[in-house]
């Protein structure tokens, strides 16, 4: 196995709890705060979260996300084989099961139909 794919393999430090409130964006600038659950886990999970996010809060298409996250230094994991075997998150990126029927978690659960849907396209 060659170190970069080792490297790949292994578990990183993932946030996990990707809820409206741990998501502060400014024009400059967007911060993930409120680390209460870091989970080790594989390291496209964020980037993955993110694209959600993008699609569910910013009105992204699935392949306009993918491109905002493809410009983040954590997303390089994520690349078009990883999107397309991997299986899509959960609404809420996290490890517990989303029992929620809140506004966001709806919304976070349609963009993971409509970015399956794109990468069943592709």
């Amino acid at each position: 196995m060659t170190r970069k794919r080792l490297r790949s393999s292994l578990p990183v430090l993932t946030h996990s709890d990707w809820t409206p409130d741990n998501v502060l964006v400014s024009p400059e600038r967007t911060w993930l705060i409120d680390w209460a659950r870091p989970t080790l886990g594989a390291a496209w999970t964020d980037p993955a979260c993110w694209v959600l996010r993008l699609m569910a809060s910013g009105g992204h298409a699935a392949h306009e996300a993918e491109r905002q996250a493809s410009r983040l230094p954590c997303s390089r994991p994520l690349t078009q084989r990883t999107l397309t075997c991997s299986p899509p998150p959960t609404p809420g990126c996290g490890t517990r099961p989303q029992s929620s029927t809140s506004d966001w978690t709806a919304k976070m659960a349609q963009a993971a139909k409509s970015w399956t849907a794109h990468r069943q396209a592709h």
